[in-house]
């Protein structure tokens, strides 16, 4: 048996508990994963809610970034051996101590040398995400970014991958997270009232582009302030605001199959820093998820299941 983070109806998080569940048996072309950390992200609690995402009939799993260890494969399995470290995703599925993937191809990659268990368990959904999006924006060197959220899971990404391409990025964020932008290259403003000014005071010619992670009045603020609404990203505000103010929606679904590689390596060569805010146990999933909606964290929230020490090749691979 198995323990998982299941919900059996939809609610708030209150609705979330551990259960016992059967070891999922290993068919032909099939991975086993022992999963070691699992990432929160506020999709999460939106699929929990219900609404658009459909009702729970029964049970439902939780979560949907992973890492771990393979514990067994199916027959036909070529890319991935027991004992490999990998990370991926699977919607309302990924918080469970044992992982079954049926299509390791599509979801699962190795972990590189140098990327941290941790951080690979909360990469799928916001790396995935921030990757579309900073194709979305179509950057060039020398134009100036502003990122809502530059210190949340997805903007902290999206910031530094414009960093790289040569983009000076504004980003707002709250005072206690200043620090982390800075060091990163990102010159950040504080949310609220006044931001638009600091905004301006900043970017006095103007920003060229823009990526929001709240909602459509967001949106239309940035309009407003005269980026052009075809060089805006939109995550927050739903699918409608890009029929109405033509801005790209692109999210988690536009990413490519390789992206995760990429920036999983780009994480491991140093190029892009994830920091992981909190990591709490598996038993603390209800804590997890109200730190992650309510303390704005910096960076990633993760959960970590009880497992076995990894050995001495596995600890060898991650330096």
């Amino acid at each position: 048996m198995a323990r998982r983070v299941q919900y059996t109806s939809n609610g708030d998080i209150d609705q979330l508990h551990l259960a016992e569940a059967a070891t999922p048996e290993v068919g032909p072309g099939q991975v086993l994963v022992t999963v070691l950390y699992a990432g929160l992200n506020p999709l999460d609690w939106k699929m929990l809610q219900g609404g658009r995402f459909g009702t729970v009939e029964g049970s439902s799993g939780n979560g949907v970034d992973f890492s771990g260890v393979v514990a067994s494969v199916g027959a036909g399995v070529e890319d991935f051996a027991p004992g490999d470290l990998v990370y991926g995703g699977l919607p309302k599925q990924a918080q469970t101590e044992q992982l079954l993937i049926e299509d390791p191809a599509d979801r699962l990659d190795r972990i590189p040398r140098g990327l941290g268990i941790d951080t690979a368990g909360g990469l799928y959904i916001t790396g995935r995400t921030a990757m579309s999006g900073i194709r979305a924006l179509n950057l060039s060197e020398g134009e100036t970014l502003f990122v809502s959220g530059a210190s949340g899971g997805v903007g902290i990404i999206v910031a530094q991958l414009a960093r790289n391409l040569g983009a000076r990025v504004i980003g707002s964020a709250s005072e206690g997270n200043h620090e982390l932008l800075r060091s990163l290259g990102i010159e950040p403003v504080t949310y609220g009232q006044g931001l638009w000014a600091s905004v301006r005071a900043l970017a006095p010619n103007g920003i060229q582009a823009a990526y929001s992670t709240q909602g459509e009045d967001e949106v239309e603020a940035m309009i407003d302030a005269g980026v052009p609404a075809e060089r805006i990203v939109s995550i927050g505000a739903g699918p409608a605001v890009a029929e109405k103010h033509g801005v790209s929606t692109a999210g988690e679904s536009a990413a490519r199959r390789e992206d995760m590689v990429w920036l999983g390596q780009a994480i491991a060569y140093g190029h892009i820093h994830v920091p992981i805010n909190r990591v709490f146990d598996v038993d603390e999933v209800q804590d997890a998820y109200r730190h992650l909606l309510n303390a704005h964290p910096a960076g990633k929230v993760l959960l970590r299941f009880p497992a076995k020490p990894l050995t001495d090749e596995q600890r060898a691979h991650l330096h």
